[in-house]
């Protein structure tokens, strides 16, 4: 009777929402008649432009990263000349800006902007970014002024999760394609992760700048790719902010953010004046900074007098992953930095008289990423992994890191430190050892989080499971400014890969009682 109902419905040109009520005002059937289209491959078309945005958005990022170290820390005029502990620090630095921020691009995209033209602005400020880059550097202090420029505004979150947003309201709360689009996008950015690193890279030996220019390229075309299409392809979804700033508000956060611009400007002012303006000055103001925004903000969600009983114990039962999480954050830095500086410098490259550049190799992090995705969406599926608690999983994961470590760093600069150029193969282990072993301790952790927050609390706890990889990002900053060279950094390896190590088996030993405490009622 009910199909019948809404087919009679739909002959009279009556449109229904989800629940089967009808749709009165103009902008609600725009909406509905949006999410009922299947025409891009059985999605609403407003899927093609955001497919294409993850595509290009993956190229900008891995063009970036692929050329931005060994373009901060080579020699002038080939790079810009700084030591490779400041090269470090600046990735750190930015990376922390990122995390902290990231809340913010996304309350800017709910409050202020709409998800539509947050992405629009956010990436435009990325081709600037990634322009200012790209741009040659004439003098050495020109180009280090416009290097650290553009790596903070380029990490700047402003549109946050705006992209993920704006696809989720293409859809009904119901429809089950919604998780189809997303897997559009992982295809997607696979895709341009496979390609770009070896494009990007290779053009590097030549010039670093042409890897810049590429990213930048990229960003203003997701810009156009959202913008351009507009109201034609998404309706009114995105235009406007879901819950706009009322005036008071507005004058409030204006007041409070001309502040902010303030207050930072005339602490670079005085330390410009005061000779004190360096790496090392702006690592040690971001990572206490980082330290600070993270621990209040989990003291405030641990304080909430909201939070009583069983979900109190389920926090508590978090603790041991945020921890791994703060020391998986020093492990991404090291990769991020010390690990690019040791294939730079100190892995044989060559290859039938080729030389591949290091941030190729990203290539095959992405290759390994995937099939290690495939394999373990397999393995969760069998009897065998359906019935691996997620503890174990974490452990396994968390703690095939601390080996992947070893098996790199152990047979190399431990057992040979005096070799010039070691085989590619130690690296290749890593990679293996470390993607396929190490996959599943962030699927668990990020599982355990969602499953253990309290009510009203899902996406804060999210935010601060995030900020504490910041926490490791900080300390990280702390440890570069003191190891200024890839030598004095490489026994952080195996350091980290102990602290991973004894970490694991503390939590391994306590796994039943966590996983009770966060799973059970």
């Amino acid at each position: 009777m009910a199909e019948t109902k809404q087919s009679d419905d739909a002959a009279e040109g009556i449109v229904l929402d989800e629940d089967g009520q009808k749709v009165t005002t103009a902008e609600e059937q725009e909406l509905e008649n949006i999410r009922n289209d299947h025409s891009f491959l059985g999605y609403p078309k407003g899927i093609a432009p955001l497919t294409a945005s993850n595509f290009f958005n993956s190229i900008c990022w891995a063009s970036y990263n692929a050329v931005l170290l060994f373009y901060l820390y080579k020699p002038w005029t080939e790079g810009l000349g700084f030591t490779q502990g400041e090269a470090a620090q600046l990735i750190a630095s930015v990376a922390a800006i990122n995390s902290v921020f990231s809340i913010v691009g996304s309350w800017l995209g709910d409050r202020v902007f709409g998800a539509r033209k947050a992405i629009v602005i956010g990436n435009i400020m990325k081709g600037i970014s990634c322009g200012l880059l790209a741009l040659p550097a004439f003098s050495l202090s020109q180009g280090r002024v416009f290097a650290i420029v553009g790596m903070v505004l380029m990490n700047l979150p402003i549109m946050g999760a705006s992209s993920a947003a704006l696809t989720g309201l293409l859809f009904h709360r119901k429809d089950s394609r919604r998780d189809g689009a997303f897997s559009m996008f992982t295809i997607a950015n696979n895709i341009a992760g496979f390609i770009t690193p070896v494009i990007a890279a290779q053009l590097g030996l030549i010039n670093y700048h042409w890897g810049f220019l590429i990213g930048s390229i990229a960003a203003f075309i997701i810009a156009a790719c959202i913008g351009l299409p507009g109201k034609r392809v998404f309706g009114s979804i995105g235009s406007k902010p879901s819950r706009p700033l009322s005036e008071a508000e507005k004058k409030k956060y204006g007041f409070g953010a001309l502040i902010v611009v303030a207050v930072i400007a005339a602490a670079i002012a005085i330390a410009v004046g005061a000779g004190k303006a360096s790496i090392g000055t702006l690592a040690t103001t971001i990572s206490s900074f980082t330290f600070v925004i993270a621990i209040v903000f989990f003291a405030v969600i641990w304080r909430s007098k909201r939070i009583k009983g069983v979900e109190r114990r389920r926090l508590g039962a978090l603790s041991p992953i945020i921890i791994m999480q703060i020391v998986i954050g020093v492990d991404y830095q090291l990769q991020g930095t010390t690990l690019l500086m040791f294939l730079d410098q100190r892995i044989n490259r060559n290859f039938f008289g080729i030389e591949i550049a290091p941030g190729s190799f990203n290539t095959i992090v992405s290759i390994f990423a995937l099939l290690a995705g495939i394999f373990y969406t397999w393995l969760m599926a069998t009897k065998f992994g359906s019935g691996w608690k997620s503890v174990d999983r974490m452990c396994f994961g968390f703690g095939f890191s601390g080996v992947a470590n070893l098996l790199l760093i152990v047979p190399t600069v431990v057992l040979f430190p005096q070799t010039a150029k070691y085989s590619v193969i130690w690296l290749l282990i890593y990679y293996v050892v470390g993607n396929f072993g190490g996959f599943p301790y962030w699927v668990a952790a990020t599982s355990l989080v969602a499953a253990g927050a309290p009510k009203s609390y899902e996406a804060q706890l999210q935010t601060d499971f995030t900020l504490s990889a910041a926490i490791g990002t900080a300390i990280s900053l702390i440890i570069f400014g003191q190891l200024k060279t890839l030598d004095a950094q490489l026994p952080l390896f195996w350091i980290i890969a102990i602290f991973e190590l004894v970490v694991t088996a503390g939590v391994f030993l306590f796994r039943n009682k966590i996983q009770d405490a966060i799973m059970g009622d």
